[in-house]
């Protein structure tokens, strides 16, 4: 066996493995029980559409609306989180990262444990795993979903966009600020925090060797993923073009407007807000299909509503939080770390 294949497995994922595998094989007598576990396990996030998988395996987002200056709530998967806080601490000088390869063995495990009920990969324990296992999880998460962060539907919006002239820059701003609005909204948080995190990422680019259109190269067939793009260079190139200037323009996209989109979760007293800064975020884990009812047909008018979700597993109150806060400060190579609207912290003590 090569030594590179070699896995070290940490107290906390053996534990976690085993967790599974007894709920898994364990006979049980409540039918309804296993049929509900069954439908957990046969799910996961990996391949299901985000609307769905983030009804049972999500992180909340605490954050102060730019509009109205009031606190409100949103959701990213649990996965994303994890990995972009990992690859925020580890990843910034790491070269080639979202280019090399990690190793397929660590990365099919980690695999496991974010698609395992009922943590779905809260506990993870990054110990034995590399920046490149992670980065090439993140980017696994989204190649699988069935449908892109930018919807089929308005792929071609986009693209038709970016070759408009503009009176200026801030207008065409505004036109993809409006196309993000039609995407349901849980397509627009995850799709804000993954700009934000290629945008921090290509400040780093003298060490990483990824600069923001290597970045945008490497995220665009996950972003965009156009199924007429395989046969159509032309169309491919578009799409990099696009995700290439929604990561230069990040900061300008608003988050969702609460106001028409998640009335229950800006009343939800789950979590907390920080209120030191302009706009703040904090993860907690929650897996409350009542808060979530908005989110799983948010959008604008344009865009129909899908069925719920029926997987709702409970989570332990006694988990950590694990906070993320924004930061506004100009951004110069120095402070770089510190300017992502969503910077990981240290847990609470």
């Amino acid at each position: 066996m090569n030594s590179n294949d070699n896995i070290t497995l940490s107290a906390n994922q053996k534990r976690l493995i085993k967790a599974w595998w007894k709920k898994a094989t364990t006979n049980s007598n409540n039918t309804t029980s296993q049929r509900r576990f069954s439908a957990m396990v046969e799910k996961g996030v990996f391949g299901i559409p985000l609307v769905d998988s983030i009804c049972y395996a999500h992180s909340r987002i605490s954050f102060v609306d730019q509009r109205t200056g009031k606190d409100c709530n949103g959701v990213i998967p649990i996965v994303i989180a994890k990995c972009g806080s990992f690859l925020k601490q580890e990843a910034l000088y790491e070269e080639g990262i979202f280019r090399i390869s990690g190793n397929v063995k660590r990365i099919s495990i980690l695999q496991s444990l974010f698609d395992t009920p009922e943590g779905y990969g809260l506990d993870i324990d990054w110990t034995g795993y590399t920046p490149h296992d992670a980065a090439n999880l993140l980017s696994r998460y989204l190649n699988y979903l069935p449908e892109p962060l930018i919807t089929l539907e308005y792929q071609n919006s986009f693209k038709n966009i970016i070759d408009v002239e503009f009176p200026s820059i801030e207008v065409k701003i505004h036109a993809f600020q409006k196309l993000i609005e039609k995407l349901p909204v849980v397509h627009q948080y995850l799709l804000l925090y993954i700009l934000d995190l290629l945008y921090l990422f290509s400040l780093y680019s003298d060490y990483t060797r990824m600069d923001i259109t290597s970045l945008s190269t490497a995220f665009a067939p996950a972003i965009l993923s156009d199924p007429n793009d395989a046969m159509n260079p032309a169309g491919y190139k578009k799409s990099q073009s696009v995700l290439l200037f929604l990561i230069q323009y990040q900061e300008h996209f608003m988050m969702p407007d609460y106001r028409h989109y998640e009335p229950s979760l800006i009343d939800s007293p789950t979590t907390p807000l920080i209120q030191d800064r302009r706009l703040s975020f904090n993860y907690s884990p929650s897996q409350s299909v009542t808060n979530l009812m908005s989110l799983r047909s948010a959008s604008s008018p344009n865009v129909s509503s899908l069925k719920r979700s029926k997987t709702a597993p409970s989570r332990r109150d006694k988990e950590e939080q694990m906070m993320i806060e924004a930061n506004q400060s100009k951004v110069t190579i120095n402070n770089a770390k510190n300017i992502s609207r969503w910077k990981s912290i240290k847990k609470k003590e």
